[in-house]
């Protein structure tokens, strides 16, 4: 009897409670819910038969140029990753561009992000570098981004009298950038003056002196002028690119905007999706869009059409090429997930 009792609790605490072992899901749930209360508010605001028939007449012959823009834009990213990670090992910008895509991927089909924690796996067993190094430089690009973000917002406060209500974004966008900058620049200069990383010390205090270098390290591009120059270039090759895709979208619904304009819907697009409120930024991305598009003086129906028109098709070449990507970098599971223990794989053959 007492054998029993001994093994049922021995099972209770083996096995996850309900509540725990269902988390993933209600939190799926309750994200799309999310999303679906944001996206009926929006279409209820709107006339439904209107953006039925912006959908229904929308000129597809635009996409291959919106598909190829999309796709194209990464290369540059790939590029500026390339020169983040060049003072700690150089590594190539097809494997890097192939990486991107993968977690470009899995940002769509998976939740909070996952896509940045899939593209930190994959370089770190392949090429060797620590964790916090490669997390460096996944916040160096979020630092980059802002650069021509606010690079956009100045354009669009010259050229348009209808985005001055920008300007307290550029201005917080500036003081970010300053401030980022001045910190990595000082944070790459502490680890490069130490001669190699910290002591080994046993605790938490020690992981966390190690894991600190380790970031700092990660941060060296800043203090490389010849890196910095080129991954400024092509961050804002990278978005003016996929300014290209919005364009094509715009095109593609009948939208009759100046180009510049798009560069406004590119940070308005990507601010929606950073903050993973929903999955794939989904309902966020809409009401953002809408919002530009009809201060710019844009229907609201038209509006509502070229954002979900956009969305759809903006992920549907990522879910193509995904797949495809992990196939050409030969990903196994345990290159994606933490599946297997043991040191990373070398750079060398494994990239190649």
């Amino acid at each position: 009897m007492r054998t029993m009792e001994f093994e049922r609790e021995l099972a209770a605490v083996a096995t996850p409670g309900l509540l725990r072992r269902s988390y993933p899901w209600l939190r799926t749930a309750l994200q799309l819910a999310f999303a679906g209360a944001l996206l009926t508010g929006l279409l209820l605001r709107v006339d439904r038969a209107a953006v039925r028939e912006q959908l229904a007449d929308a000129d597809l012959w635009w996409l291959p140029l919106a598909f190829a823009a999309n796709i194209g834009s990464d290369w540059f990213r790939a590029v500026r990753w390339q020169h983040l990670l060049a003072p700690m090992r150089r590594l190539p910008v097809p494997f890097l561009f192939g990486t991107a895509l993968v977690g470009v991927a899995t940002n769509i089909a998976l939740p909070l992000r996952a896509g940045e924690v899939v593209r930190v796996q994959v370089v770190r067993r392949r090429s060797g570098l620590g964790a916090a190094s490669i997390v460096a430089t996944l916040v160096s690009e979020k630092l980059l981004d802002i650069v021509a973000f606010s690079s956009f917002i100045i354009v669009g406060l010259i050229l348009y009298e209808e985005a001055h209500f920008l300007w307290p974004l550029g201005v917080a966008y500036g003081a970010l950038v300053v401030a980022g900058v001045i910190g990595a620049r000082y944070l790459a200069r502490r680890a490069e003056e130490r001669d190699g990383p910290p002591a080994e010390k046993p605790g938490f205090r020690g992981w966390l002196s190690r894991e600190f270098h380790s970031f700092a390290a990660g941060l060296k591009a800043f203090r490389r002028p010849s890196a910095l120059f080129h991954t400024i270039w092509s961050s804002h090759a990278a978005w003016l690119v996929e300014a290209l895709a919005y364009y094509a979208f715009g095109r593609a619904i009948g939208l009759d905007l100046s180009p510049a304009v798009y560069l406004l819907v590119v940070v308005a697009a990507t601010i929606a999706v950073s903050v993973p409120v929903t999955q794939a930024g989904l309902g966020v991305f809409e009401l953002a869009i809408t919002g530009i598009l009809v201060a710019f003086g844009v229907d609201v129906a038209t509006a509502a059409a070229y954002s979900i028109f956009a969305h759809v098709f903006y992920a549907l070449p990522y879910i193509i090429c995904g797949p495809l990507a992990a196939m050409s970098l030969k990903l196994s599971l345990s290159d994606v997930f933490f599946l297997r223990g043991g040191r990373p794989a070398e750079a060398g053959p494994a990239i190649d």
